[in-house]
């Protein structure tokens, strides 16, 4: 079996888009990771951290228990390094998003060409 080109963490609540994103992620040879809300975001990631941190998070905003942006602001404060894509439908800027702590947005429904150009910039490939 190939190497996986990057750990990426997929969190999202809805089950139907965590797995379509996922598949279509895994052909392109990242290996995955998921949460189904902020807060088990959080937890992963501390577990995480005493092997390998996911090299990029896909962060959904709206979610049960804790949405996106407060997980944001809290993973900022320990694992700064880690790139993380507000993956919204919400209405909201990607610039505003950004000043939110996110490193890019990515507007629901996702356009998988875009998401995967901001994945590759953010991982230092293009």
């Amino acid at each position: 079996m190939n190497e996986a080109r990057a750990l990426l963490m997929i969190v999202e609540d809805e089950e139907l888009n965590k797995v379509i994103l996922a598949r279509r992620l895994r052909k392109q040879g990242f290996a995955i990771i998921d949460a189904a809300n902020g807060r088990q975001a959080i937890e992963k990631v501390k577990e995480l951290s005493l092997l390998k941190l996911p090299d990029l998070v896909l962060m959904d905003i709206n979610m049960p228990i804790m949405d996106g942006i407060e997980a944001t602001r809290i993973l900022r404060l320990d694992f700064q390094q880690i790139p993380i894509i507000a993956v919204t439908a919400g209405n909201l800027a990607a610039d505003e998003y950004i000043e939110k702590g996110f490193d890019e947005c990515c507007k629901k429904p996702i356009n998988f060409r875009e998401l995967m150009a901001k994945i590759d910039k953010l991982l230092g490939w293009k």
